[in-house]
């Protein structure tokens, strides 16, 4: 595969996310390969190939002789998905806080997630990507290649159920303030306490999907 055949495929898989995203693709509906491979003027082939990448991904599902189809992930994937992102994250925080890496960028991050839930109608989409945002980031203050490959692979970019819509406002708003904790925390250098907060930051959410 030549590399502008393969920046083909990423393109059409990071805009099919976007628009899933978006909710434009809701769960259940079955993605065009004529209108794609029309969308981005090339043959259906990069189109097969992209559809094939999400389906990995867990994001569509390939059913045959009938389609491509959106899939959300179930309650169970997404526990699972929370249950291992308590492990990484915790762990990237401790390598973050011994590096003294710089919270500049989370900050602004949570100062945008701040901002959105002020508003008087929260726009969860924005909140939901700066969400995302924020974490990955606190992922990559690691340092840690393996451990920001691994986190990459568990797409939590289309886990839109896992990140707000198990939340209430009032929920998320006290999410964003644990947000601001663990900044703190990092800045501080308090690795044990800031260690432990980060791990039982996702771990509610893990029992929050259990409940619900």
């Amino acid at each position: 595969m030549n590399n502008k055949h393969a920046a083909l495929i990423d393109s059409i898989v990071d805009s099919l996310i976007s628009h899933i995203i978006r909710g434009e693709y809701p769960v259940g509906a079955k993605l065009s390969e004529n209108k794609v491979s029309e969308e981005f003027n090339c043959s259906r082939t990069p189109v097969r190939e992209a559809f094939k990448r999400l389906e990995i991904y867990n994001i569509v599902e390939i059913i045959p002789h009938s389609g491509t189809y959106v899939r959300e992930l179930s309650d169970k994937e997404n526990k699972e998905m929370t249950e291992i992102r308590a492990a990484l994250e915790s762990l990237a925080f401790r390598l973050a806080c011994e590096r003294g890496a710089d919270t500049m960028v989370l900050r602004t991050i949570q100062e945008q997630m701040e901002t959105i839930l002020s508003a008087k109608e929260i726009d969860f989409t924005s909140y939901g990507k700066a969400h995302i945002l924020f974490h990955r980031h606190l992922v990559e203050l690691s340092g840690n290649t393996l451990l920001i490959n691994t986190y990459n692979n568990l797409n939590l970019s289309v886990a839109r159920k896992l990140l707000y819509a198990k939340m209430n406002p009032e929920e998320i708003k006290l999410t964003n303030k644990e947000h601001g904790k663990i900044i703190e925390y990092l800045e501080a250098g308090n690795v044990e306490e800031g260690e432990r907060f980060m791990y039982d930051h996702l771990w509610l959410k893990r029992n929050r999907l259990l409940e619900k």
